[in-house]
């Protein structure tokens, strides 16, 4: 598995994806040992990834013919800068490098990945790239039109349990100066919080007044103000993270171990009888990862809107959790004394993390649909009577991840009694 930082001497890094033509890939699979040094790419074909792509790189795939005879693998999908920056340059740089971050950790030690060729960032030039086999020609990516089963989910479980084992206790000692220098950070730190503090006011009232809307199909599960009895859960929540969060910190006794960030079925592709993939599925996209309690990749993961509601119905969500906890239980070194309820506890407050980034980098979504008439939740916020016959294909796909999630949301918060629970919680307007 390749994945070393390279310098600019060793193999000058692309500016973007123009930069990766058949002389470039020649260059970086000579190099990484795929074939020969005889053997060159003499011509590529090149296609999108379509509506799963992510926002902050740009992403090809490409299919490599070779001068010479050879069962090496043609088929790479290539990330680079993106064409189109959505966010400031050292947002988007940080991103990148924890998502190259996540390609370079060992194997043993972090979740299936597909194989990576090229993980290498030149932060001062700003280039930044990754080349990787493309698993979809042999693997079915679990996109958010069809959810994970309940039996997929268990599937999971024990290379997740294995992440959170072998990060276990990351907030001291080695591990902690390991994850410092890839720039990886705990959940609560005050970068990460702020940056919700900034930008959930701009989402959390319309957000509220949507949760409200009987008629919108995004709830159509049943409205915050039916299901959950509130009207504000978006503005509460915002003004109430530094108490929410407080006990997610290892100083207050909770957990640590490293996660994915960002568990969702886009970033995941499943595969059998694949011996160089034994877990059976692999995941993608590591831009997101962050430190934090044990079960937060799976809050994350129950509560993206991309389960089936069989497995986020309150009792299979216990029976997965219960299977998660008893294997780690068997496993950890770290926190033998952990206890179940405690586990609750902290899934509870780590089962929240999709919804508070849609409330906070879906604020630019909301505002355009009540300002400007514009974009997805414009049929909710607009008040121009626009439907669904009047979005593009990428839009609707949005709405429909959308009212999943928000069901998702629902069933859990009313499970693990989030509004009593933030109804206890002191407010905090500062920041």
């Amino acid at each position: 598995m390749g994945g070393m930082t390279l310098s600019s001497a060793d193999l000058p890094l692309p500016a973007g994806l123009d930069d990766v033509d058949p002389a470039y890939m020649t260059q970086v699979l000579r190099r990484a040992g795929v074939i020969a040094a005889s053997n060159r790419v003499v011509a590529q074909t090149e296609a999108g990834v379509g509506m799963t792509a992510g926002y902050f790189s740009s992403i090809k795939k490409v299919r490599c013919t070779y001068a010479e005879a050879t069962d090496a693998p043609t088929d790479f999908v290539v990330k680079a800068w993106p064409s189109l920056e959505i966010a400031p340059k050292d947002r988007i740089a940080a991103m990148f490098i924890k998502d190259i971050q996540g390609y370079r950790i060992a194997p043993d030690r972090f979740y299936p990945r597909p194989k990576t060729h090229l993980a290498a960032f030149d932060e001062a030039a700003g280039r930044y790239a990754l080349v990787m086999e493309d698993v979809s020609t042999f693997a079915t990516q679990k996109v958010h039109e069809h959810e994970l089963t309940f039996d997929e989910v268990m599937r999971m479980i024990p290379a997740m349990v294995d992440v959170a084992v072998a990060w276990e206790g990351c907030d001291q000692g080695e591990r902690a100066a390991e994850l410092a220098g890839m720039e990886v950070h705990h959940w609560t730190a005050p970068a990460n919080l702020d940056s919700f503090k900034a930008a959930m006011p701009g989402g959390a009232r319309f957000m509220d007044r949507m949760s409200e809307m009987s008629d919108s199909p995004l709830f159509a599960s049943g409205t915050w103000r039916a299901r959950l009895g509130v009207t504000d859960l978006n503005a509460r929540m915002t003004t109430r993270l530094d108490a929410f969060f407080t006990p997610t910190r290892p100083e207050n006794g909770a957990t640590c171990t490293l996660t994915h960030g960002d568990m969702r079925g886009d970033n995941f592709f499943f595969c059998d009888d694949r011996p160089d993939h034994p877990h059976g599925w692999l995941c993608i996209d590591f831009q997101q990862m962050f430190s934090g309690p044990v079960p937060s990749d799976l809050g994350y993961l129950l509560n993206s809107g991309t389960v089936l509601p069989e497995v986020y119905a309150r009792e299979s969500q216990l029976r997965i959790l219960r299977a998660f906890y008893d294997l780690f239980m068997q496993k950890t070194r770290a926190y033998p004394d952990y206890t179940w309820d405690q586990f609750l506890n902290e899934y509870r407050m780590m089962s929240t993390i999709q919804w508070l980034y849609y409330v906070a980098y879906g604020a630019a979504i909301a505002q355009a649909g009540a300002f400007d008439n514009d974009l997805g939740m414009r049929i909710e916020l607009g008040g121009k009577g626009a439907t669904l016959a009047d979005l593009p294909p990428e839009q609707i796909r949005q709405r429909m991840w959308w009212a999943k999630a928000f069901a998702n949301f629902t069933a859990t918060f009313e499970a693990f009694g989030l509004v009593d629970h933030l109804r206890a919680l002191p407010e905090n307007h500062e920041g």
